[in-house]
């Protein structure tokens, strides 16, 4: 009772917070016009609407390849995993500091997850890490770009094409970058991109497998087309779900998303609402309770506003690229220069920022002034295997196997890149007083 009390108590406080900085950009640039086709779409099954959506990442992309459309990314990647014939003797190798629903598809295919360290220049996939994590069983090698950050790709490329095994780049985190002029996702043999709330490119929830493997992409193509749709029902509850983060998900109301978040859970709850995420297929065991198929087509709705996303990605590519300077020459100022990941300074890598990130063990003197402008609940890989309450080890994580992890994560900060311009200035202003 006592810690419902203290989260109602925080959720008002939080509520009158101005400016106040979270991990979401609303899409406050929606018009009625544009609000009015993504409705219109609902419940329906346009396929040429996806399939726009996909040929155009494709070119945001960057490579030759071709994109299939999920509900959510991890979906694509159990897809991926059931073409591959992956089963209960393969190991797949995942990075430490990853998303609950990563490992969970690895689960619900039968196969074992295997935890690779994080590289502290990259905060992403560990060449000698996964080097050592290779077994006879590994059928999949998951390297994963952080943060916006390129992990060490090239090395790892050589490493799997030398064992032989499936290079599967995750670049739910990071789209755009380069690597000496290459993006992101042309590594691999295949790759995932996240169009969720959080991600580059904002559908609320939504992703897609890349590949420039044509058998694989006809195969993958076929199996989706056999997928099923999201109910119309919760398609709508997504629908409101955006059309109230276009209001709130700024820096002048941000705050408000907590109690507005605590009245969710009340409405789906008490009054059976139905709730626009898709979270119950983040466990280590399945649910009887999962109220849309798994894996499932991406609607057409959202497919609609990842369209409007992409025709505003060349600008927003500057706009972060810009903030993102503007906050390392702040900090560069500041003893903060030292915990800086190495790959910020490193010449060969073009980076289009979504977060801000470093991890220093030595934070008590700021971390509650960061508090003050900054959700930092929010903040990625504060442990290996986030976005659960469950144990990690009911994910098959043996505590101790990803020590890099484990002993920055806690000391993790993130700041937002993707916010809009007229509030650079007050986040800006908010750094300086560290």
């Amino acid at each position: 009772m006592i810690e419902k009390i203290k989260i109602v108590f925080n959720s008002i406080i939080f509520f009158l917070k101005t400016p106040y900085f979270g991990f979401i950009y609303g899409h406050s640039y929606l018009t009625k016009q544009n609000l009015a086709s993504i409705e219109l779409l609902i419940g329906s099954e346009d396929e040429k609407i996806v399939n726009k959506f996909e040929e155009k990442f494709q070119k945001v992309i960057g490579g030759s390849g071709e994109c299939v459309a999920y509900a959510a990314a991890r979906m694509g990647f159990y897809d991926l995993m059931r073409v591959l014939d992956i089963d209960h003797n393969s190991e797949i190798i995942l990075t430490g500091s990853t998303c609950s629903v990563m490992a969970n598809a690895v689960l619900k295919i039968g196969a074992s997850p295997i935890y690779s360290d994080i590289d502290p220049n990259t905060f992403g996939s560990s060449y000698d890490s996964i080097k050592n994590c290779i077994t006879t069983k590994t059928k999949i090698i998951v390297a994963q770009h952080s943060f916006g950050i390129p992990c060490d790709i090239d090395n790892i490329k050589n490493l799997a094409k030398d064992k032989g095994i499936f290079l599967f780049e995750d670049c739910a985190l990071t789209l755009g970058s380069k690597v000496d002029g290459k993006s992101v996702g042309n590594f691999g043999d295949a790759a995932l991109f996240s169009t969720d709330h959080t991600k580059p490119i904002n559908t609320f929830t939504g992703g897609v497998i890349y590949t420039r493997n044509s058998h694989l992409y006809k195969k993958l193509r076929h199996q989706r087309d056999s997928s099923k749709n999201i109910p119309v029902r919760k398609e709508r509850a997504i629908f409101r779900r955006i059309k109230l983060e276009s209001k709130i998900c700024n820096p002048n109301f941000s705050g408000r998303i907590f109690l507005f978040n605590i009245i969710q859970i009340f409405k789906n709850k008490i009054l059976g609402f139905e709730s626009p995420f898709l979270s119950l297929d983040s466990y280590s065991l399945p649910v009887d309770n999962i109220d849309y198929p798994y894996p499932s087509k991406m609607p057409s709705s959202l497919a609609q506003l990842g369209i409007y996303e992409i025709e505003r990605w060349n600008k927003s590519v500057i706009n972060r690229r810009e903030l993102f300077n503007s906050i390392l020459n702040e900090l560069n100022n500041k003893n903060i220069r030292a915990y800086l990941p190495n790959a910020y300074y490193d010449s060969a890598l073009y980076i289009v920022p979504l977060r801000f990130v470093w991890s220093d063990s030595d934070c008590y003197n700021y971390k509650s002034k960061i508090a003050e402008f900054i959700d930092i609940d929010s903040v990625w890989f504060l442990k290996p295997i986030v976005s659960t309450n469950e144990n990690i080890e009911n994910y098959g994580y043996k505590i101790g196997s990803c020590p890099i992890s484990e002993e920055l994560g806690p000391w993790m900060f993130n700041l937002p890149c993707n916010v809009d311009p007229k509030y650079w200035g007050e986040l800006i202003k908010k750094i300086k007083s560290l």
